[in-house]
Order: structure tokens, then C-alpha cells, then sequence
């Protein structure tokens, strides 16, 4: 069996976010609401294919799919819902880095094969990636983590203290107005996505034409691709 075979078989990426309708009625990037739904829209495509090439498996698990009464609890049973589909590792990311890469992806899923969690933390505490193993994973513990504070990767580098933790580059996540804006300075001048998203959020309206045009493509909710990526 080759390595990436190995992976296939073994670890998959959980894609845990709202839709756009949740994201914008809860993080107001933009003061025009259409304006931010576009740009969630964008950043769950964007997380999307960025999934998709890494050939992994993955889920993705939303409002419409996610039980639970809070935040621990969501998150936690669709980690279990992963494991219980036979994977040992599992790979959690939201869609609110715009740096994440189809390389961090694959290079933790490679780290997973021989360490017990792997961890990308972001500027204010949190954490823009997990990878779990099934093996070292307590749900009871995992589901009462401080979630959506700065202290979500202090409480995971405690509760996994005693296992090996390879730790991925610090990236800057989309909280709100400015750190979106900071995001998106890391995109290349001549990137398509970079000036869409920088017309949202300083609420230059024409730019709505651009919804039609092939390149912004929209974001299609699947629960589970095992085969062969869905079109979006």
C-alpha cells in the first residue's frame, strides 16, 4: 500500500462551518448583508477546493447537520460521526483562513501518520486546524475545551500534553473587519479572489457583476465526498 493509499484509507478532513446565511447573520464583515453573504459564500468555496485537491476524503458539517446544544458539543459529535465512518485521524478546519493551503492540509495529514494530534494556531488563540487520531481522542474532554475564546489552543496543548503534537505555521483567521482585511493583504496583488473580496468588504457595489462571472464559483453543501469530488 503507498502512502497516499494510506491516507485515503485512514484520515479525512472535516470541514466544520456555517452557510453563508449563519456566517453573515453572525460575523458582519461587511454592514450591507448581501454584501456578506457573497463573502462567506466565497470563503466556504474557497475552503472547499482547497480540500478537494488534497484527493483526502472529507465532510463537511454545517448548521442544517451539526447536533448539539453548543459549540463542544457540535464539534465534538461530528469529530465522533468521522471516526465512526472507520477513520483513525481526522483533520477539523473552518472556513475562516484565508492562508490555509492544500499543502498544510496534506502536510498534516502526513504528520498524523506518526504523531497523535497536529495543530495550526491562529493570531488570537484559537486554532485554524486540528488533526485528531481517534486513538487518543475522549470526547467527554474534547466537547468541554473553552470554545470560540483565546483559549482553545492553550486547553488543546494541555489536554494533549502527555501525546506528541506537531504544530503547523501561525495563521491569521477572519474574526471580523480587520482581520479579514489582514487576510486578505496575504493574497497575491494580481489575485482575482483578493480584489472580489476586498470590493465586498469596502462595499463597492459594482462588483456584484462579478457573481456571474465562471471563476466565483458558488458553494454547494455535501455532507460526505468518499469517491470522486462533487462539482461546485
Amino acid at each position: 500500500m503507498n502512502a497516499e493509499t494510506n491516507l485515503n484509507s485512514t484520515t479525512a478532513i472535516l470541514l466544520f462551518a456555517q452557510t453563508e446565511q449563519a456566517e453573515a447573520a453572525t460575523k458582519k464583515i461587511s454592514s450591507y448583508t448581501k454584501n456578506n453573504i457573497l463573502l462567506w459564500k466565497k470563503l466556504n468555496s474557497k475552503a472547499i477546493q482547497t480540500v478537494k485537491k488534497t484527493n483526502l476524503p472529507y465532510f463537511i458539517s454545517d448548521e442544517t447537520t451539526q447536533v448539539g446544544s453548543n459549540f463542544g458539543d457540535k464539534i465534538t459529535a461530528a469529530v465522533k460521526n468521522v471516526f465512526d465512518q472507520g477513520f483513525e485521524n481526522v483533520i477539523v478546519i473552518g472556513n475562516d483562513s484565508l492562508a490555509l493551503t492544500t499543502s498544510l492540509l496534506l502536510n498534516a495529514a502526513q504528520n498524523l501518520q506518526n504523531k497523535d494530534i497536529v495543530l495550526g494556531a491562529d493570531w488570537h488563540g484559537g486554532v485554524y486546524l486540528m488533526g485528531l487520531s481517534k486513538r487518543n481522542f475522549n470526547a467527554s474532554v474534547f466537547e468541554k475545551i473553552e470554545w470560540q475564546t483565546n483559549s482553545v489552543f492553550k486547553n488543546l496543548t494541555h489536554i494533549f500534553q502527555q501525546q506528541t503534537i506537531f504544530y503547523l505555521p501561525r495563521l491569521q483567521d477572519c474574526n471580523d473587519k480587520d482581520t479579514f482585511q489582514d487576510s486578505i493583504s496575504s493574497l497575491g496583488y494580481a489575485s482575482k479572489l483578493r480584489a472580489y473580496l476586498m470590493a465586498l468588504v469596502q462595499e463597492r457595489l459594482f462588483y456584484f457583476l462579478f457573481e456571474k462571472v465562471s471563476y466565483f464559483s458558488s458553494y454547494t453543501t455535501t455532507f460526505y465526498n468518499k469517491g470522486s469530488p462533487v462539482a461546485i
